[in-house]
């Protein structure tokens, strides 16, 4: 099983990780370096690593079942970098690449995974066959999304919601489709404990077409 994680940051961390422990061959997509204001949420860098490539530097924590790429997920580069994947994971904290990673999926028939976090909350989706897709959600990709550098977000919190990815990556990758077409929401952690959604798809949703 070979798994495509795009983003080596606070939640493609978490996630590569438990994906190589879960068996998965990873391959780590990230175009930037670690800095020292990113350590508090991405432990699994250090002050050795400041100024590495982010994807390199995450593949080497992680040993042999890891590969790091210097590359961004992006619509002309997707199939070489992704085309020999069974599953992708999306981590990375830019809208339009969540979505591009979803469609591209959606398109190929892979299952997959899109994590976020913000502030104190953050959500998992999970896709897989003919259930509702990422779009039956969210439409189109927003104009003026905040990232966690403009808000930032609570260190721990990209681990759990990391963990929640990976665990309903590796569900899909195992067959399960109960996970697909669903989401999983912690709104606030301050307010109250996470819920779960089921997805309907949507008429006129260009997954239908």
């Amino acid at each position: 099983m070979r798994a495509c994680v795009v983003g080596a940051g606070g939640l493609g961390g978490p996630m590569a990780i438990a994906l190589a422990d879960g068996g998965v061959e990873v391959t780590v997509l990230d175009g930037d370096v670690v800095e020292l204001s990113n350590l508090h949420r991405q432990v699994h860098f250090t002050m050795a690593d400041l100024g590495a490539p982010k994807a390199t530097a995450l593949a080497g924590r992680i040993g042999a079942r890891a590969r790091g790429l210097v590359e961004r997920f992006t619509a002309d580069r997707a199939d070489a970098l992704a085309g020999d994947a069974d599953l992708l994971v999306d981590g990375s904290d830019d809208p339009a690449t969540k979505f591009l990673v979803a469609d591209w999926a959606r398109a190929r028939g892979r299952p997959y995974a899109i994590a976020a976090a913000l502030r104190y909350g953050g959500n998992v989706f999970t896709g897989a066959g003919d259930a509702a897709c990422y779009r039956c959600l969210f439409e189109e990709p927003p104009d003026d999304a905040p990232t966690c550098g403009d808000a930032g977000v609570l260190g721990p919190l990209v681990g759990w919601i990391g963990g929640v990815a990976a665990e309903r990556a590796l569900r899909l990758a195992a067959g399960d489709a109960t996970v697909a077409g669903r989401i999983w929401v912690l709104d606030d952690l301050r307010r109250g404990g996470p819920r779960e959604l089921a997805i309907t798809r949507r008429p006129g949703c260009r997954c239908g077409s």
